[in-house]
This record gives C-alpha cells, structure tokens and sequence, in this order.
C-alpha cells in the first residue's frame, strides 16, 4: 500500500503536526518529498509530492503562496506541509482555496526540525514500494512459471482467483468467453449469457463497462460488487479483456499489480495463439492454393498434405466470395488500410463460420475469400452462413459481395475444376443482380452461356448478329439493344415489354421498326427472337 498523508499524520514523529485545511484529501498518496526554498518552485512541482517548506521565500507575498496552492492542485499534488517559523499565522485565504481544491495543509510546529519528519516519512514510502516491489517480482516468477510449463488462459485465471479470491473472467476482443473462476460458481450467471448459436458471452453489463473503460485497467461499481477490467493488447491491438470482480473494498494497490502482471500474460497467450492460428492458417492456405493452381502433382501427394492438416474426408464444396468493384473503392486508400480492410473481412468470415462445424477452412487470395464446407453441410446452411457474412460487410464496410459456390467436390485433383466453377458463378452473380449467392448447379444454362462466350464461332455469331446495334447505340446514344433484350425475354410480347421498360406502346413500336430497318429482321417471327436472345445471352459473358 502507498502511504497516505493520513497515514503521515498517524505516525508519532508527526503527532505535533496539526491539519488546518483539505481534510477531504487525506487520502491522496505520499510517492515523494520535496522542499521548497527559493520562489518559483511551480515548475517542479509532482504528482503525489508532499511539499515541506519554511515558505521563507514567499513569506512576506500572500499571492505568492497561493499561486503555490493552486499550482499543486492542479499538479495532483499530495499537500503541503508549513512551517510557520517565518510565515507565521497561515491567512485564512490559504485555508479556503485548499479546501476548495481538497488539498492538505499540515502546519509544522515552529521549532520542529524538519529532517525529523522527512526521514521517518521517507523510510515508511520506501518501505511500501519496497513491499510493492517484492510482490510484483513474486507475481512475476508466478506467472512466468505458468509459462514456462506451457501455460493456458485457464491457469492464468485460477492464480489471480485465488490471490485475490475473486471471479476472473477472461474473454476474447469480440467478448465470446474463454475461461472463468471459479467454474462452478453460481455467479456466472450473472456475468455470463449465451449468443444466438448457444455459445457463451460476456453479458451486456460487463461488455458496456469494458467499452467505458476502453484501454489499460479501469473500475467500476455496483451496489455490492467492485469490478475491474482491463483491456489486453498485442501490438495495440485489442485482442481480449481480463474481468476482475469481487466484493466492494476488497481490492487494494496489490491486487492492481496482480491484475496488471496477468494482463501482461494474457498477451502472451494471445500472441502465442495468433501464431499458432497464423501458422496453421498459411499452412492451409498455401495448400487450397496449390490445389486450385494444379501445383500438387498427385492425389496421393495432395492427400498426405490433408492428413497432416487433419483437413475432413470428401465430399467438400467450395465457396469462393469477391468484392464488387473492390478496385475501384480502395482507390486513393493507403496500403495498410487496404490490407487492413481486408483483414476485417477475413475476420468476419472466421466469426461466422465458425459456428457452423461443417466449414473447415476460411482462406483468401487479393480480394477473394475461400470457404471449404464438408458434404454434411447442406445448401440453406451455406446459404445462411454467407447471407450473414454479406449482411456484416455491408453494415460494416458498405461494400456488396458476390459468393459463387461449386459442385460436390469429391478428390482433390478437382480443385481447379471447382474453383473455376465458383468464378464462373460469381460471374453470372454479377451479371444477375440480384443474385448475390449463387449455386453453379443453379444455374447452368447461364454457365453454358459463360462457355459459349469463350468460343470463337459463337464470339463470331453474337456479332454478326449484334454489332450493327451496339455501333448505333453507341454513336446516337440511344438503347435499341436492350430494348430488343426485354423484347426477347418477353418472346415478343409487345405490351408485356414496353411495361417493363416503362414505355408508350408507340414509342416501344417505334423503336421494334428502327431495329428492323437496321438489321432487316422480322421480330415476329418466333426464331428469329430465340436467336437473337440467345446471342444477347452470350454476349452478356464476352471479355468477363
């Protein structure tokens, strides 16, 4: 404990020492003495200083000695210490404006030696850091010794529970609980809640406190309970919080130091941790990435890879997401905040999937992120998963994904098979914009479109049945092409097409006339419509 200037006055070397003013600040803490003869002392006051002075320089300056007041107020001073050897009888106003500021003033008998009050004062203040210091070093090699066997969040908190008999509560930045003492104390009930998966968290009373607090240690009170909490980082990070709760007045300066040594080991613990992820992470990431790159040379080869990942037997599928236009957003954005966002997209993907047991892996590759589901995950599971991943992002980042799942993979010489199934679903995701999870298998008349774009005879066919169109369009800024679209998605349907293009039916007749006048085709007839359709079609794929 700190010695207190109530502490000073009690002790018998300072029993002739009388308090005239700032009896509401008896508790502030003695860390040093100082003495003060010369006038301008105001730059060298402390916090927690207890001034001694004969006030000699100032004796005859009332003002002076104020501004000497106020300065160690303002300074978070301990108080002040007169000897009214010279100064005399302390002025009144002196007394008013210590009061005001809760700030001690002790009045030194005139004959007292002053080094008779310093140096037992200054033996006790070296005594209690003393004591201080010998409990942060056994808290130290306590902690440290956790470490060195192997050390664990759980053991971390059962040593600050029972030092300090107490309720420990160790969550992660996101406040899903990691360990509490005691376990089987009915209290949790109080402090703990379980999410919408059924997985417990911090209860909102203690999430608010920790938000007030925000970094390093803070306390708060209820009508019983003295609560601590105290933010634990890595790197400035944020990457959990230690809760320490337990009886009002319980607490004093050496659980703080308790307190602030297992902060100090949490981190490790979470740094040791964010290795071990980060390790496991690259290891399989860089292995989904040789996958779909056709970098692994054998099944045989990419299935003793699996094994010693201990990734699932088959069947998977994979769920590939992209960023629209992520390019275009980040533009002007530094580099780290970029990597950054990307980060917290990540991180989204991590939090939400791993609640579903049947997602196994969350990868990422530039502005792409990959999951891989087992078999037993089912088409609402996956829909539902990333429905809530895209929600976060868009509350969170404003920015719009599109996800592209692929068929039942089934060996791992499939990979590049299935990921390029998942582009092409992103691709007819984006093309449909509503459509922003979207199922290859859902969808595989538009992924014979995607294929027919890629080859030459029906690169030739859409444009000669379409280039003298989109070169109208172009040069008078007018939209016959999509009108013709609407027109042969409707088959033809004259009223049902000018009602979904918002047109008079005259100006939609007008329109149908330029386009065969233009291109010499009969828009009644119903194939020369599937051709045309079937060109606009493929045509929507070409250079994507």
């Amino acid at each position: 404990m700190s010695v207190t200037v109530r502490e000073a006055l009690a002790m018998k070397e300072w029993k002739d020492c009388r308090l005239i003013a700032g009896e509401e600040g008896l508790d502030r803490e003695i860390h040093y003495i100082d003495s003060m003869e010369v006038p301008d002392i105001i730059p060298w006051l402390k916090k927690d200083e207890l001034l001694i002075t004969t006030a000699y320089a100032v004796r005859d300056s009332e003002e002076q000695l104020l501004n000497i007041i106020r300065a160690l107020g303002k300074n978070q001073s301990a108080g002040i210490a007169l000897k009214t050897k010279f100064l005399g009888t302390i002025p009144d106003s002196i007394k008013k404006i210590a009061d005001e500021l809760k700030l001690p003033v002790i009045e030194i008998p005139r004959d007292m030696p002053a080094i008779d009050l310093t140096n037992p004062l200054m033996k006790k203040i070296v005594n209690s850091q003393n004591r201080k210091l010998e409990f942060n070093k056994a808290m130290n090699e306590k902690f440290l010794a956790v470490q060195i066997e192997g050390g664990s969040f759980e053991e971390i908190g059962k040593i600050l529970g029972e030092l300090l008999s107490c309720e420990i509560l160790v969550a992660d930045s996101k406040q899903n609980l990691i360990c509490y003492f005691p376990e089987h104390v009915r209290e949790q009930e109080k402090w703990v809640e379980l999410d919408t998966c059924g997985d417990k968290i911090i209860s909102r009373a203690l999430r608010e406190f920790a938000f007030l607090n925000g970094e390093g240690l803070g306390v708060n009170r209820t009508d019983t309970e003295e609560i601590w909490i105290h933010g634990v980082y890595v790197k400035n990070k944020c990457h959990g919080y230690l809760y320490v709760i337990g009886k009002m007045g319980k607490f004093n300066e050496m659980s703080e130091i308790a307190v602030r040594q297992a902060a100090v080991y949490l981190a490790l613990e979470f740094s040791k941790l964010g290795l071990k992820e980060q390790k496991e992470y690259y290891q399989d990431n860089n292995f989904f990435l040789d996958l779909i790159s056709s970098n692994v040379l054998t099944e045989e080869d990419a299935l003793r890879r699996a094994g010693r990942l201990h990734w699932p037997q088959f069947p998977y599928y994979m769920v590939v997401s992209d960023i629209d236009r992520f390019e275009g957003i980040t533009r002007g954005k530094e580099e780290e905040e970029i990597q950054a966002i990307k980060d917290e997209i990540m991180q989204i993907h991590k939090d939400v999937v791993k609640q579903k047991s049947n997602c196994f892996f969350v990868g990422n590759k530039s502005d792409s992120f990959h999951c891989l589901f087992t078999g037993q995950a089912d088409r609402k599971e996956i829909r539902v998963c990333m429905e809530e991943i895209q929600k976060q992002i868009s509350r969170d980042f404003g920015l719009i994904i599109t996800t592209g799942i692929s068929r039942e993979v089934l060996r791992y010489s499939d990979f590049e098979k299935a990921y390029k199934e998942t582009r092409t679903a992103i691709t007819i995701g984006k093309k449909k914009s509503k459509m922003k999870i979207c199922f290859i298998d859902e969808v595989q008349m538009e992924e014979g479109f995607f294929q027919m774009a890629k080859m030459d005879v029906f690169q030739k066919f859409v444009l000669d049945s379409l280039h003298i169109l989109e070169e109208y369009d172009e040069k008078h800024g007018s939209c016959l092409l999509d009108t013709l679209r609407v027109l042969t998605e409707n088959q033809g349907a004259r009223k049902e097409t000018a009602d979904s293009l918002f047109l008079h039916r005259n100006t939609l007749a007008y329109r149908i006339r330029q386009i065969e006048q233009l291109t010499g085709y009969d828009l009644n007839d119903p194939q020369t419509l599937f051709k045309l359709q079937l060109a606009i079609k493929v045509n929507s794929y070409i250079e994507t």
